[in-house]
């Protein structure tokens, strides 16, 4: 008997049913493609991560209300309000305002080479980025996240600042609303300024900046290789940060040479010669050049004005003592390179202290000519206390031997936690940002004892870096 021949909607499917005919095109929707990966690659970790950044706004929101406020208003607030708000308005601060919004564009410019805005996880490059996606539309997530945040930290500093100098009586409503504006003007700038800056790290035909204003061509014109390299820099340098070893980052992250290569390195002395591979060294780089001089310029000046004129704040010196320590720090990169390789035979034959001594000579001879400077502009206002010069040599001893202490810290020996690491790192520059402090309330307090209390402080400070000089030098030798 025959086997029963199946209706016609029993036949075993062929796979052909919801196939489209020949010619005929699908339109596809890229929202819906984009949001199935997103659930594939990120899942609920993705939601998360929205979640965090919502709390991590709030809790800079609050620690600006809190901790941000009373400090600017303590910044500016002085025993002769009308003299600061004269100094505030002169040319000279004018400008110097100029030149650090400058100089933070500078930075993110800078910064962009290496790790833009927009960088999305490795399985996102390398699965959803080679589907035939808009682009601008696959990476605008991370683009969003970049401006939003751009902006809602330039609005917030703008309002910290201006509700500072409102409690201040420097100001009123106005200055609130005014400087709450450019803050989000400069946030916003900032932001697109980076995404340029993440462009232009790939070679490209469209690097113009035009790009600032067209965000989505800016987004297409992001390569997927360029977005790895930026990817793997992130990587790179959150690990070396938790582990303690800035070593693999700076090799990692540092440029091939390009400037002064024709330039040799002349025979002498085992000293001089160290002397001026820092000199070669600084003309081969000259971003970390002028990096420092405008971080040196702007510390110095803030510090030098809390020092000479009776209206500055003592506080103001605290303002400028960072960036005066990472001004010098930016020069001494020959020290962090011995540091690097301590403990390998010197091929010069330097003692160990000798080519530190050596490594912070060309650092501390450019920060006295710019401290020098801004004591002779000092000069011809017509304030110049001699303290003051007694309290500027301490500044530069605490310059000297922040940096050696930073480039010789060595390596963490206790459990890498964030917090902890964050303090290691920190321990150099608030010593100096501590001590200086104390340096500038003691003299224009007119407290001659406790200055010189002080300053054995800082020569303390000096030796106990000398000492970690010698100290790490050994241990790599045994």
């Amino acid at each position: 008997m025959s086997e029963r021949e199946p209706p016609a909607d029993e036949t075993a499917y062929d796979g052909t049913e919801d196939r489209p005919a020949s010619g005929v095109e699908v339109d596809y929707d890229d929202h819906d493609l984009l949001g199935q990966a997103d659930w594939v690659i990120g899942g609920e970790a993705a939601r998360k991560a929205r979640q965090q950044g919502l709390y991590a706004g709030y809790v800079l929101l609050l620690g600006a209300l809190v901790y941000g406020v009373p400090i600017v208003q303590t910044v500016f607030r002085t025993t002769d309000a009308t003299s600061l708000g004269e100094q505030l308005r002169s040319p000279l601060a004018v400008a110097l305002l100029v030149a650090s919004v400058a100089a933070l564009l500078g930075a993110v410019v800078f910064a962009g080479r290496f790790r833009g805005p927009v960088v999305p996880p490795m399985p996102w490059i390398d699965l959803v980025l080679p589907a035939p996606l808009d682009r601008a539309l696959a990476l605008r997530r991370w683009w969003r996240y970049a401006a939003i945040g751009g902006l809602f930290v330039g609005a917030l500093g703008g309002l910290t600042v201006g509700a500072g100098l409102a409690f201040a009586h420097l100001g009123g409503i106005g200055t609130v609303v005014v400087t709450t504006l450019a803050g989000t003007a400069l946030g916003i700038l900032a932001t697109r300024l980076w995404l340029w800056s993440q462009v232009r790290s790939w070679p490209g035909p469209d690097r113009g900046l035009s790009l600032l204003w067209r965000v989505p061509d800016a987004l297409r014109e992001l390569h997927s290789e360029s977005l790895r390299t930026h990817s793997a820099n992130t990587s790179t340098m959150a690990g070396s940060a938790l582990t303690g070893n800035l070593r693999t980052a700076r090799l990692a992250l540092t440029r091939p040479v390009r400037h002064g290569r024709s330039a040799r390195l002349r025979a002498g002395r085992p000293f001089t010669v160290l002397v001026r591979r820092d000199i070669l060294g600084l003309r081969r780089t000259p971003g970390a050049f002028l990096s420092g001089l405008g971080l040196t310029l702007l510390g110095g000046a803030i510090v030098t004005w809390a020092f000479t004129q009776p209206a500055a704040p003592s506080i103001a010196a605290t303002i400028g003592l960072l960036p005066l320590y990472l001004g010098f720090g930016a020069w001494a990169e020959g020290l962090r390179l011995q540091a690097d390789n301590v403990g390998t035979p010197s091929l010069l034959g330097a003692g160990e202290v000798t080519e530190a001594v050596a490594h912070v000579t060309v650092p501390t001879a450019l920060t006295v000519v710019v401290l020098a400077g801004w004591v002779a502009v000092a000069a011809a206002l017509g304030s110049l206390p001699v303290s003051a010069l007694l309290s500027l040599w301490l500044v530069l001893v605490l310059l000297v031997s922040g940096n050696v202490l930073a480039a010789f810290r060595g390596s963490p020996s206790f459990v890498l936690r964030p917090q902890t690491i964050a303090l290691w790192y920190a321990v150099p520059a608030l010593t100096v940002v501590v001590l200086g402090s104390l340096v500038a309330v003691l003299t224009k307090n007119g407290s001659y004892t406790g200055l010189s209390v002080v300053s054995w402080l800082v020569y303390a400070v000096l030796a106990w870096a000398v000492s970690r000089v010698r100290r790490l030098t050994y241990l790599h030798r045994d």
